[in-house]
C-alpha cells in the first residue's frame, strides 16, 4: 500500500475530514481526506478513454451512476462493456446525482458538453447537504476554463489527463496503473478539485502531477511527440526496411526488439547516454551514404531523416565524444548548407 493510500484509508475513520490545500499537494504531502468525496461517478462519452476509465474505476470499488455515448454504435459498444443501459440525455444523468462527472468526449466538443452539463446542473439545483459535484475533462490540450459553466452552477472543475494511450477499453482499463496524470484544478474550488484528482489518481495507482493551465498546449505537444510521432517513425522505418529488401511480413518482428531495447536504455540511462549509431560516433561518411540512399530510393523520407539528424546533434555534443569540427561537418551534410 502506498503512503498516500495509507493516509487515505486512515482518513476514512476521521469524524471531520480536512480538505488539503493545493500548496500541500504541490509539496508532496499525502494526507488526503478520503471522505471529502464519494465514489459515485458518471462518464460522458464512453468511448475508448471513457469506457477504459469506467472499467478501471469500477475495479477499484467506485460506483458507475451512468454514462452517455453520442452514437447508437458507441452506445451499443459501451453497454456491452459496462453491462448496463446508457443514459440518453445529460439532464437524466444529472438526476442520478453522481459526485464526479468525467467528460471523455473528443476535444472539439468538450466546451459544448460542458455548457450543456452546466445548464443541467443549474436546473437541477443544489444536492442538499451533499458536497458539490466535481466535473472533470480528460483532454490533454483543452483548458480547464471550458468547464466554467459547470463552476458557475456550483461544481468544482478539474482536468485529469492520463499520460497514456488507450487503443481499446479492455486493454485500456489496465493501463492507468503506473501512468502519469496531469491535474489542472479550476479556479472556483481548486482545493476540492485537486484533492479529488489526487485521490482518484492514487486509487488507480497513477502518478499525479499539477500542470499549469497556460502550459497545456506545450505539454500536449510533448505527449504527441513521445507517443504519436513514435508511431510515425516506426511506420517510416518499416517502409525503409521493405524498400531495402526485408520481407514485409517480418519487418516489425525483426526491428521492434531494437526499438524496445532503445526505450529501455532511455529509461535507464537517459537520452544522452542511450544514443548510439553513426551520429554518436561522428561517422560523417555513413551519414552521407544514408542521405544518398534516401534521395535515390525513398525521397519522401529524406526531410524527416535530415530534421531528426539535426535535432540529434545536441545530444551528440552533450556526450562530448565527437569534436565540434566533426559535428559541424555532420550538420552541413544534414542541412545541405
Amino acid at each position: 500500500m502506498t503512503p498516500r493510500r495509507e493516509a487515505l484509508r486512515a482518513a476514512e475513520g476521521n469524524a471531520e475530514p480536512r480538505l488539503v490545500s493545493l500548496a500541500e499537494l504541490e509539496q508532496g504531502q499525502v494526507s488526503i481526506a478520503a471522505a471529502s468525496t464519494s465514489s459515485r461517478f458518471a462518464v460522458i462519452g464512453a468511448g475508448r478513454v471513457g469506457a477504459s476509465l469506467a472499467l478501471a474505476l469500477c475495479a477499484q470499488g467506485y460506483t458507475l451512476s451512468g454514462f452517455t455515448s453520442a452514437t447508437p454504435a458507441g452506445r451499443a459498444r459501451a453497454e456491452g462493456l459496462l453491462g448496463r443501459a446508457a443514459t440518453l440525455h445529460l439532464p437524466a444523468l444529472v438526476a442520478l446525482r453522481p459526485e464526479i462527472y468525467f467528460i471523455c468526449t473528443p476535444d472539439s466538443v468538450v466546451a459544448d458538453v460542458a455548457a450543456e452539463l452546466g445548464a443541467a446542473l443549474a436546473a437541477a439545483g443544489p444536492q442538499g447537504p451533499a458536497a458539490p459535484p466535481v466535473v472533470v475533462h480528460t483532454s490533454g490540450a483543452t483548458s480547464v476554463s471550458v468547464l466554467a459553466p459547470c463552476e458557475k452552477a456550483g461544481a468544482a472543475a478539474l482536468v485529469f489527463h492520463p499520460l497514456q494511450t488507450f487503443p481499446e477499453p479492455l486493454t485500456g482499463a489496465t493501463r492507468f496503473a503506473g501512468a502519469g496524470v496531469a491535474l489542472t484544478p479550476g479556479p472556483g474550488r481548486p482545493d476540492m478539485a485537486g484533492e479529488v484528482g489526487f485521490r482518484t489518481a492514487d486509487d488507480l495507482g497513477m502518478r499525479p502531477f499539477l500542470l499549469a493551465d497556460d502550459k497545456r498546449s506545450l505539454y500536449h505537444a510533448a505527449a504527441s511527440v513521445a507517443c504519436n510521432y513514435l508511431v510515425t517513425l516506426e511506420a517510416i522505418a518499416n517502409d525503409l526496411f521493405v524498400r531495402a529488401g526485408v520481407p514485409e511480413r517480418v519487418t516489425f518482428d525483426l526491428f521492434l526488439p531494437l526499438v524496445r531495447a532503445t526505450l529501455d536504455n532511455v529509461a535507464s540511462r537517459g537520452p544522452v547516454d542511450a544514443l548510439t549509431g553513426p551520429l554518436s560516433r561522428g561517422d560523417a561518411a555513413t551519414i552521407a551514404a544514408h542521405l544518398e540512399a534516401l534521395a535515390e530510393d525513398a525521397p519522401a523520407s529524406l526531410s524527416v531523416y535530415r530534421s531528426l539528424g539535426e535535432a540529434t546533434l545536441g545530444l551528440v555534443a552533450a556526450r562530448g565524444d565527437v569534436s565540434p569540427a566533426v559535428i559541424a561537418r555532420m550538420k552541413e551534410l544534414l542541412t545541405g548548407l
